[in-house]
């Protein structure tokens, strides 16, 4: 309805036009009018006193002709507060506000208008703000504060962007300041209170393309690309001159970064959420375009559900914004049902309206039916697949039920442990190469733990079980569990844990390759176990000077055996000292990443939804993190350790048993001491074939954590102190790779120096000259363990892990070698 000025007189006239001076013979119902501007001109009308009458308000045979008539407002969404203000009797600050705490549209209009209903089937803005706030404290965004002067710690603050040029769109940012602050429209509006000073009110003019809602080529008012003469295709220019306000969000997204500066300055909080309330969606859309960039950290959030906000091509724009509105692109499905009628989706949230409102005027559906859904306003966040309703009430919990239906929890738990029995026989029944006869029992057990093909087909489905089913529980209800929609934060845990998992898995799997390296050297080079011994703080190996044995006179030895060496190696790399070493590196670098985060303190939490998430978030980076950070330190201090000794071969003369000798078959013509180098130089290839290698392990877990990041999950950001503490990490273990190559690199200069020596001095002799020569030639052309051409280096291949496409084709290739 749309009859302006005077809609009811109006409408009065019409029905006597049809019904003459008898009204009750007819039912009207008028669903209308078509917007709050309509509502409000209506309730002036029966406030006002016109030409010919002599009392305020409607002529009695106005309201004998609409007594009969139910009006049902369906579009119009400004709050009774706000559509009662009359301005021209706004009170002084001294005055208390006459209006009635009962007083509202329904009660106005149906006591000045004789027999005529008035129902709204649409929740109203001051609902529907209060939802958003409740919305935004969900996000940890704390907007509201009875107190006026709180300090800034106590909220975050808001900027509102609303319609400067319509009644609606001027009392929207009012509303939400009444709702935030807890006050009244009336005391905000009439200066009785104070504005929060944590919400900055920003008004537009509606149109800002030069266009207003359902004018032609509105659909096509975006900036799109033209063709010069040339036929190259170019982007309209900011012009400052016109009815295009574009260049007007240029100047405000500098300001209210100047602003978000100065507040970040003063309390450290910033601007955390931006609101658009207004009519005109192209309007909003351009408007996310200029803040976004800006404010890539901030929630933005916005009223009335639109399907132009589902567009895959604006989602760079749009993406996890949240919408609070009435209706969605549908009703219940009970509706429906009850209708028995299948409606395709509407375009947005006043079409649904209007459709309620007509099953409602066709008593096609009860009132109460239809102001409960009135009462319960929906929640909207744009997703991948397009506005994703995180309204409580009709959550989806399809797994839950699923979980919950017949016989699949038993059938599942049986599945689950006989897949975990299949895959550990097929990976006992595997021979191992580096075994006799494959191993006995406990060494067939020990490579079933230390698979990580054991670990990820039977770990990766138990945590994404349980976590699925926790997302979907009573408790977790407020976070959705969506897979790859941008808007869920479980996909992100799922990964955190399973990183989690794979720390715990390399670890144990670094120590067992480690020991099985330990019995294959010590049976290879003659060398024998270490004996127990018992702890000594001696054991902690700092530095290359514990390692060098002394003379009675304190002088250090010139020679040692190599098997003192090896004992002195394995002592370090027992439990006690090892965990002490870890346990000190970790209690430093923790303390440094605390004292990181403190220094940058602007960071955004966890785009999670609920304090359930939080935690959970929380405790699961944690928990990542943790061993992330172990892992790191555990194959840091075995590459360091390894360091320590291939120095040690570099700067000593070692003695190797005879044993050793005669399996090298080079002796004669070669001494025992003439072999000493070389015997090194094979010793240490073999051991850091197995060593260098564990740079993946950190590395791995690593990508899994930055994977976890990723915006195909949630709306996640990299704060740069989390950026500079990853960075540092995959530096400590990429350093120690490449300080263990530098020193295999020196330790092989100096046997090839010692070895050219030898040759020199034993020039005379032709069958050790030549058998030099050979030494030589092996021993450069070694492509083993540290050994290795740079290109085929673990560390190298490694960094390519957290990046792209290379990166991820190597850790697949690497996979391939660890499973």
């Amino acid at each position: 309805m749309s009859f302006t000025p005077d809609p009811l007189r109006r409408f009065a006239g019409v029905i006597h036009q049809l019904v003459g001076d008898i009204p009750e013979k007819i039912d009207v119902k008028l669903i209308g009018p078509a917007n709050s501007a309509g509502l409000l001109d209506m309730i002036r009308e029966v406030r006002e006193t016109h030409e010919g009458e002599t009392h305020d308000g409607l002529s009695d045979a106005t309201q004998k002709a609409l007594q009969s008539v139910t009006i049902i407002s369906s579009r119009a969404t400004a709050s009774d507060e706000a559509l009662l203000y009359d301005p021209s009797s706004a009170p002084s600050a001294s005055d208390v506000p006459p209006s009635s705490p009962n007083e509202s549209v329904k009660n106005l209009l149906e006591r000045r208008c004789g027999g005529l209903q008035f129902f709204r089937t649409i929740a109203t803005d001051d609902t529907l703000l209060y939802k958003l706030i409740e919305e935004l404290k969900l996000r940890r965004v704390h907007v509201d504060s009875k107190i006026q002067d709180a300090p800034a710690a106590n909220v975050d603050h808001v900027v509102i962007l609303s319609e400067w040029d319509t009644p609606y769109g001027r009392s929207l940012s009012t509303t939400f300041a009444a709702k935030a602050s807890h006050q009244t429209f009336t005391e905000i509006i009439n200066h009785r209170t104070k504005w929060p000073f944590w919400i900055h009110s920003y008004r537009y003019l509606r149109g800002i393309d030069g266009q207003l809602p359902g004018e032609a080529g509105k659909d096509s008012s975006r900036e799109q690309p033209q063709k010069n003469q040339l036929g190259q295709e170019t982007v309209a220019i900011e012009a400052t001159e016109g009815l295009n306000q574009s260049d007007y969000l240029r100047r405000l997204a500098r300001e209210l970064k100047g602003i978000n500066a100065n507040l970040q300055r003063k309390d450290g909080s910033g601007i955390r959420a931006i609101g658009l309330l207004g009519s005109d969606v192209y309007d909003k859309l351009m408007i996310l375009r200029a803040l976004r960039p800006e404010f890539p950290d901030a929630v933005f959030f916005t009223n009335n559900y639109d399907a132009r906000l589902e567009r895959r091509d604006d989602w760079g724009d749009v993406h996890n914004l949240i919408i609070a509105s009435p209706f969605g692109s549908r009703l219940p499905w009970t509706i429906y049902k009850q209708n028995d009628q299948h409606v395709a989706p509407f375009r947005d949230n006043n079409q649904t309206s209007m459709y309620l409102g007509t099953l409602l005027g066709t008593d096609r559906i009860q009132y109460k039916d239809a102001e409960d859904l009135s009462q319960h306003p929906r929640v909207f966040e744009i997703s991948r697949r397009g506005a994703f309703d995180l309204s409580t009430k009709f959550k989806n919990t399809w797994f839950r039920d699923w979980l919950y239906s017949d016989h699949v929890a038993l059938n599942l738990l049986f599945g689950t442990l006989f897949l975990a029995l299949m895959v550990a026989w097929v990976s006992v029944n595997i021979a191992n190469r580096r075994l006799p006869g494959g191993g006995t029992t406990p060494q067939r057990l020990k490579r079933v733990v230390s698979s990580t093909a054991f670990w990820l087909v039977c770990g990766t489905p138990v945590i994404v079980f349980f976590v699925t089913a926790f997302a979907q529980s009573e408790w977790a209800a407020q976070e959705p569990f969506a897979l790859f929609s941008g808007i869920s934060t479980w996909p992100s845990e799922m990964l955190r844990l399973i990183a989690f998992m794979l720390a715990i898995h390399f670890m144990i799997k670094a120590g067992i390759d480690l020991r099985l390296n330990e019995r294959e050297l010590e049976e290879r080079f003659c060398l024998d176990s270490l004996p127990p011994t018992r702890f000594s703080w001696r054991h902690l190996g700092l530095g290359l000077d514990p390692w060098r044995r002394y003379t009675k006179g304190g002088e250090p030895e010139s020679e040692f055996s190599a098997k003192e060496a090896w004992h002195a190696y394995l002592r370090r790399n027992k439990f006690w000292p090892r965990f002490i070493r870890i346990g000190i590196l970790f209690t430093m670098y923790f303390m440094f990443s605390v004292t990181i985060f403190h220094l940058f303190p602007q960071r955004p939490p966890a785009p999670a939804r609920g304090e359930l998430a939080f935690n959970f978030d929380r405790a699961v980076l944690l928990l990542g993190a943790i061993g992330l950070l172990i892992l790191s330190f555990y194959v840091v201090d075995a590459i360091q350790l390894n360091s320590n000794f291939i120095r040690m071969f570099a700067r000593e003369v070692t003695k190797w048993g005879r044993g050793v000798v005669e399996r090298s078959h080079l002796s004669p013509p070669l001494s025992e001491e003439e072999l000493s180098a070389y015997n090194e130089i094979f010793f240490v290839a073999q051991r850091t074939e197995v060593v260098a290698r564990l740079i993946w392990y950190p590395l791995i877990v690593l990508t899994l954590m930055v994977v976890a990041r990723c915006p195909i999950f949630a709306d996640w950001t990299w704060p740069l102190s989390l950026v500079l503490i990853f960075a540092l990490n995959a530096t400590w273990a990429l350093g120690s790779a490449i300080l263990l190559r530098r020193a295999a690199e020196q330790l092989r200069e100096a046997a090839l120096s010692n070895l050219q020596l030898l040759r020199v001095i034993s020039r005379a002799v032709e069958e050790k000259r030549k058998m030099f020569d050979e030494l030589i030639a092996e021993i450069r052309a070694l492509k083993k363990g540290a050994f290795a051409p740079l290109t085929e280096q673990h560390f190298i291949r490694a960094i390519l892990v957290p990046s792209g496409g290379l990166g991820l084709l190597a850790v697949g290739q690497r996979l391939l070698d660890i499973f």
